[in-house]
């Protein structure tokens, strides 16, 4: 009895071992066979370091390789908490190196993580600081950086990468896929208290470096344009300006700038308004400006001729729409040409009688207004203007002077190119090319010709005519010693928020190019509300003036004529 008990007892011990032993070697079958590739995974992860290599960004230059943003690498502080003994001592001494609170490094000490940012991206003295400090858990690692050597120069053309290399604003955020680059990593084993054994590197990507920009900026331009621009804010305090400087045949934008601006190596705490690029964002009434769409389209359409005479009311005109429109100076009989030299209102919507709503219209769409011109810059707007179904009785006399419509500064920019490279709507450009390190050409923006607007002959007409406003009109504060040049001046009512016409806000402009016999260079400028003056020919023209001599001479431009230009002209003269 006992031995059969006993028998059965051993039986069933017998029995739970093999059933154990069994469930142990199914377990084990399952972890090396059907979960060896996670649990590899894990111990990889548990013994290896992985440190991601960060790329140089690529560069952006001037037409002429000048650097205007470059990448250089700087080191960044960071810190294993794990590894911090003291963490008041560190967060103190830290406090001191690196120009930051006490309270702010200790919060972050204190946190149970092997790897925490402290400071990216610091200047060399405070590095020199940081090594000196030897704190056991503070470590450096390099990471690039963004600099621009010119600070404000073409700041909102160029725009701004963030501290984690992508970016922003201008054209580093436009381009941004072509300059950022690919990152790359580098894989080392680690002890059991997770430190780095370097000498066994198992895998190493290296980083792909991101592409450079050229522009068709040119770096010296763009400072006389600014140059000009910023005694123009300061001489008449306006709110805003913008300049363009283009070559009108090609398209080439050779400087481009707005006011208020910043520096793109402080943009953390700069206002939107002037990170705000108004050249291509802000639209505008351009007033007597857009008076060369409507003489130009007269000509091409052969409705009137340089001889045809207009009588300008005496500069007073109460019109069929019912309005009375004014001249700033009262004329007679003008002749076509008369017209756009002393810029009549009354001599141009006559003009503009002769065209119709329809010609009018679809020749100001010819030249490319409300609609984009497709720069190479973000946030470009393409403006207004109603079709003539919709147009007011009083359209046809507010369209032709520049009223009714809106435009941005690049829109008048291109429209005077048109006239100024014989006829032809031109794509405006900003990049040249896309390259990399050794200077191979990954991506070219050929000049781009969009349709012709006007025939040569009509485009010398104007040429000869504009060149007239200069010479005898509204504009001879756009003279230039020693060249013939020729353009429009502009002044226009600012609309209030009632929507009725400002009789204290205007927006003086003048756009022109030089030299009239092969133009080079077209040059828009905007001042919005100058004060005390605000009459084109009075606030803009002299920019032009000054911008056209610099930038004529330094592309090595001769002059045609060496007699000394007079520019004796009354303020109360000026016309627009």
């Amino acid at each position: 009895m006992y031995n059969r008990a006993h028998k059965t007892r051993l039986n069933l011990v017998f029995s739970l071992f093999i059933c154990l032993l069994s469930i142990l070697l199914i377990r084990i079958f399952y972890i090396q066979l059907a979960r060896a590739h996670n649990f590899a995974a894990l111990a990889k992860k548990q013994h290896t370091a992985i440190t991601e290599l960060q790329p140089k960004r690529g560069s952006i230059y001037d037409r002429n390789m000048h650097p205007l943003a470059v990448s250089l690498n700087l080191d960044s502080v960071f810190a294993n908490a794990r590894e911090v003994k003291n963490k008041k001592s560190a967060a103190r001494a830290l406090s001191s190196a690196l120009g930051l609170s006490e309270s702010f490094l200790l919060e972050r000490l204190s946190r149970d993580k092997g790897f925490i940012w402290l400071k990216r991206k610091i200047a060399p003295s405070e590095s020199k600081r940081v090594k000196e400090l030897n704190i056991k858990g503070i470590e450096l690692v390099k990471e690039p950086k963004r600099v621009y050597p010119n600070a404000s120069l073409a700041s909102q053309v160029i725009g701004y990468a963030g501290t984690d290399n992508k970016g922003l604003e201008g054209l580093e955020l436009l381009y941004d896929q072509y300059l950022k680059g690919a990152p790359g990593y580098r894989a080392t084993f680690r002890d059991a208290r997770r430190r780095e054994i370097a000498s066994f590197e198992y895998e190493y990507f290296p980083s792909v470096d991101g592409f450079d920009l050229v522009l068709t900026i040119d770096e010296i331009i763009q400072h006389i344009a600014e140059r000009e621009i910023d005694r123009a804010m300061k001489d008449y305090h306006p709110i805003g300006a913008s300049i363009i400087v283009m070559d009108p045949k090609t398209g080439d934008i050779l400087a481009l700038s707005s006011r208020p601006t910043f520096s793109l190596n402080a943009f953390e705490k700069v206002t939107p308004d002037k990170k705000r690029d108004r050249a291509v964002t802000d639209v505008f009434e351009p007033g007597s400006i857009f008076k060369i769409v409507t003489a130009s389209a007269a000509l091409e359409k052969k409705k009137v001729g340089l001889k045809d005479k207009f009588f300008c009311e005496n500069g007073q005109w109460k019109h069929a729409g019912g309005k009375v429109l004014h001249d700033h100076k009262p004329h007679g009989w003008l002749t076509f040409r008369q017209v756009i030299e002393k810029s009549s209102n009354i001599g141009t919507v006559k003009v503009a009688q002769k065209l119709g709503a329809s010609e009018l219209y679809d020749s100001i769409k010819q030249f490319g207004f409300a609609a984009l011109t497709d720069i190479d810059l973000p946030g470009e707007v393409p403006g207004f203007i109603r079709p003539p179904s919709k147009w007011s009785g009083t359209s046809i006399y507010a369209i032709p002077m520049g009223h009714e419509v809106t435009v941005t500064p690049i829109q008048m920019a291109r429209a005077m190119a048109v006239i100024a490279n014989g006829g032809e709507l031109v794509k405006p450009r900003v990049v040249e090319t896309i390259q990399d390190k050794h200077g191979e050409i990954i991506k070219s923006f050929e000049p781009v010709v969009v349709r012709r607007v006007l025939s040569e002959s009509t485009a010398a007409t104007m040429r000869d005519i504009l060149s007239g406003v200069v010479s005898d009109g509204t504009g001879q504060w756009a003279k230039v010693e020693g060249y013939n040049v020729a353009g429009k001046t502009g002044t226009s009512q600012k609309i209030e928020p009632n929507g009725t016409y400002s009789h204290s806000k205007f927006i003086g402009s003048f756009v022109g190019f030089a030299p009239v016999e092969d133009p080079k260079i077209v040059i828009v400028v905007i001042l919005d509300q100058p004060h005390p003056f605000y009459y084109g020919g009075v606030v803009a023209a002299p920019v032009f003036s000054r911008v056209a001599r610099d930038a004529l001479r330094y592309l090595d431009i001769k002059p045609e004529r060496l007699t000394e230009v007079k520019r004796e002209v009354e303020i109360s003269s000026v016309e627009d």
